[in-house]
């Protein structure tokens, strides 16, 4: 006959379980939690747990992985440079495939749901496949002219229609929930998706605008635009509207020059918004028929804190022991990870290039990727030596 040790109390577990049980806890804060459990706990438990990591980076398979420490091999099941990626987040990937496919992929398992297809979002008139060079006829806007269409090509509809697509939450888990938001056209407007629609459905709103991050929070989805104009849209009535919130006070007048900043939204683990502004600036590349070439890096990041009680933006030095996350991903806020070398990971801002203008040329861009640290405000930049990296990396988060 078996016999089945039970345990009432913490202590009286074998320590060297503890460490068994701890490796199943992917959570820094479930980590804390449980090495304070008990005397037992915080002294056979490490200060900083090893197996708990931040964000991995996806980067083209043939780059140079000798640059490289730790790196897993991920064979994915579209082709290559026939998929861009345009999201991420929850362990999910979301590709746009050369055909206009538009498709959630779990990259372990290689799972995958596809959204409504690049030709059905609202300023896609007719699709025709067969008509090379010519496949999309798509609505054109001029400001205070009456809009028009156009016709062009697939290859530029993947690369540049889709500048970013949010999900709430994990597609696979929340289905009846999940909803997925796109930034698209030359107008960076926003539509909605949830599993099973037939096309995307854009917002209404009475004021134009141009927006680079979206999020959702509190019910609502808030976005910004190139200026830093705050909008609220709410994904029942589809509707949008200005939040009347002036922008940081205290930030450089180039925020209102869309090459030179980019913006995102993310809530903090104290259920804040935050709004953090990315600065880059042009640099002298190389000289090409006695024309200077130049190419962009990121050259730091401010952080403003939305005061709801008066409606304003202020700004806040540090995150904490908080980690950001911005790129073409799902922008987000995670607690203290380990680097592992025994040492915690905070108070900084991990970046990717989403810079999707610069990228079509096909010359310069995704190469501007790194950390930033908020500390001493200083940048660690991952592709020094580098002005293009096709595909663009991004960030997978768990």
């Amino acid at each position: 006959m078996s016999q089945v040790m039970m345990f009432d109390l913490w202590e009286e577990l074998p320590s060297d379980l503890l460490p068994e049980i701890a490796k199943h806890l992917h959570s820094s804060k479930d980590y804390v939690r449980f090495r304070a459990t008990c005397k037992t706990c915080y002294l056979n438990l490490s200060n900083i747990p090893n197996h708990i990591t931040g964000p991995k980076l996806m980067i083209p398979f043939d780059f140079g992985m000798g640059r490289v420490e730790n790196f897993v091999h991920l064979r994915l099941p579209e082709k290559p440079n026939r998929t861009l990626y345009r999201g991420s987040g929850f362990g999910w990937l979301i590709g746009i495939g050369i055909d206009g496919v538009i498709r959630m992929l779990d990259p372990v398992t290689n799972d995958h749901i596809d959204l409504p297809p690049m030709s059905t979002t609202p300023d896609i008139v007719e699709f025709h496949p067969d008509n090379e060079d010519e496949e999309y006829t798509i609505t054109g806007h001029v400001r205070n002219k009456p809009s028009y269409t156009y016709v062009i090509e697939k290859d530029h509809i993947q690369k540049m229609h889709l500048h970013k697509i949010i999900m709430s939450s994990s597609p696979k888990n929340h289905n009846h929930d999940f909803m997925a938001l796109a930034i698209y056209g030359e107008q960076r407007q926003l539509a909605l998706c949830r599993i099973g629609d037939s096309k995307w459905t854009t917002f209404s709103t009475k004021q134009s605008y141009f927006l680079q991050d979206v999020i959702f929070y509190e019910g609502k989805i808030y976005g910004i635009d190139i200026v830093a104009k705050l909008f609220e849209f709410d994904p029942k009535t589809l509707t949008g509207s200005i939040v009347q919130v002036p922008p940081p006070k205290d930030d450089d007048p180039r925020i209102r020059f869309l090459d030179v900043t980019t913006k995102y939204l993310i809530r903090n683990v104290e259920g804040d918004l935050l709004l953090v502004v990315r600065r880059w600036e042009w640099k002298k590349w190389r000289e090409n028929g006695g024309v200077d070439e130049k190419y962009y890096n990121t050259t730091k990041f401010n952080v403003y804190k939305l005061d709801k009680s008066v409606k304003q933006w202020k700004r806040v030095s540090s995150v904490g022991n908080s980690v950001l996350v911005v790129g073409f991903n799902t922008s987000i806020c995670m607690l203290p990870f380990s680097d592992g070398k025994n040492n915690w990971v905070r108070n900084c801002i991990y970046f990717s290039d989403n810079h999707v203008e610069a990228q079509y040329r096909q010359v310069y861009g995704g190469h501007d990727v790194g950390i930033f640290n908020l500390q001493n405000n200083t940048i660690q930049q991952f592709f020094p030596d580098r002005v293009f990296l096709c595909p663009p990396p991004l960030w997978l988060l768990s």
